[in-house]
């Protein structure tokens, strides 16, 4: 065949090759760690529902966590650092080492200590785009001069920088990223089936509460930031007015201690369950009459979401992203830290079966048309290939 005619076929191969063929992206994931949490839960949603279409592996900065080992399970390769206190620049160089093996296209970085480690990875592998996702804080602080210092070369590297909410943007321009090249991309859950009358009666069993109780339930790390002392302040004043009335704690943390004695002092503890972590904390929403969000911040809560998707009515501070998950119509907003808006809220909900009803069936529809789990892949999918 002449030098021409191979010239001609090749061409006519790339015209007639199908527009809409896949790009293939292989993706590392680099997180703090996998123990259960909201970030945690998305990047495990991500690596499963993307399928062999963007291969994935993980790279933990500190431990793998008990869900890395469930993705270890599933085939996929999580790897972790073992980050020892203190800055520890020779983790970029390891990041890099990691993304080369897995032949990464793209570095998908969730929360800041990850991202600034990712991009000093940069130096030792350029190949990967960099993408840099926050999905939360610990505190409503302002930026530290020394880290708005650092953001003025840290803006420069990623290639796409995302937040889960507008509060969260409007936070990171504070610390010095610019906010024309800043995304919002809201998170999303499976909604699922609605919880049956069933349903109810088996998780008000495992949670041991009467039948008749009304019961208060909230799934949260026992860490400050999520404001649980607020939550035991404004239920002992509600709980005074409606003895029936059950407190439910679901998740484990370090002031599980403190927490449990401030609900000992206020004589709760045979009205309060600190059930502690739970696999199957989402089943157990279907035991609640009322969920409550007492973070002093928050990005956008998995678990608001799906106590939405279950149908039931939310009480939720006004920080951070819960107000861009409930409006007037799906849910009730109340100051952070403010004990009696809270009991007042409560004592309200109680009161009023008919707009429990009313807010959990709007809540659950504002899930199913704003905040589903497949719109949250689509657009993570379309943001790789674009990559």
């Amino acid at each position: 065949m002449s030098l021409a005619a191979q010239s001609t076929d090749e061409l006519t191969v790339r015209l007639t090759r199908p527009a809409s063929t896949p790009v293939l992206r292989r993706v590392l994931h680099v997180v703090l760690s996998l123990n259960p949490g909201g970030t945690e839960r998305l990047v495990m949603a991500l690596a499963q529902r993307l399928g062999p279409a963007t291969p994935t592996a993980v790279c933990c900065l500190d431990e793998v966590g008990a869900w890395g080992e469930d993705l270890r399970r599933a085939g996929v390769a999580v790897t972790a650092l073992g980050r020892r206190q203190g800055f520890r620049p020779a983790l970029g160089h390891q990041i890099a080492r990691i993304a080369r093996a897995h032949r990464a296209d793209v570095l998908h970085c969730h929360h800041y200590s990850p991202f600034v480690y990712a991009a000093l990875s940069k130096a030792f592998h350029r190949a990967p785009r960099l993408l840099f996702t926050e999905h939360g804080r610990l505190a409503d602080a302002p930026p530290s001069p020394k880290r708005r210092w650092a953001n003025r070369i840290l803006a420069r590297i990623p290639d796409g920088v995302f937040t889960v909410s507008n509060d969260l943007k409007a936070h990171l321009v504070r610390e010095g990223f610019r906010g024309d090249r800043i995304r919002v991309l809201h998170n999303g859950i499976d909604a699922g089936p609605v919880p049956s009358r069933r349903d109810r009666l088996a998780a008000r069993e495992v949670l041991g509460v009467p039948g008749e109780a009304c019961v208060v339930a909230t799934i949260a790390r026992l860490d400050p930031v999520k404001g649980l002392g607020t939550l035991i302040e404004g239920f002992a004043r509600f709980h005074a007015d409606r003895l029936d009335s059950r407190l439910v704690i679901i998740g484990d943390g370090p002031e599980r201690d403190a927490l449990e004695a401030l609900a000992r002092r206020h004589d709760l503890l045979p009205a309060v369950t600190f059930a502690g972590h739970r696999d199957d904390a989402r089943q157990l929403l279907a035991g609640a009459d009322i969920y409550v969000n007492s973070s002093t911040f928050e990005g956008i809560s998995l678990t608001v979401l799906e106590a939405m998707a279950a149908c039931l009515p939310v009480i939720a501070t006004r920080v951070g992203g819960n107000p861009e998950i409930l409006d007037a119509d799906s849910g009730v907003l109340v100051a952070a830290g403010h004990v009696e808006a809270l009991a007042g809220a409560l004592q309200a909900l109680a009161a009023s079966p008919a707009r429990c009803s009313e807010l959990g069936a709007k809540a659950r529809d504002r899930v199913e048309r704003e905040f589903s789990l497949d719109r949250m892949i689509r657009e993570y999918s379309s943001v790789y290939r674009d990559a």
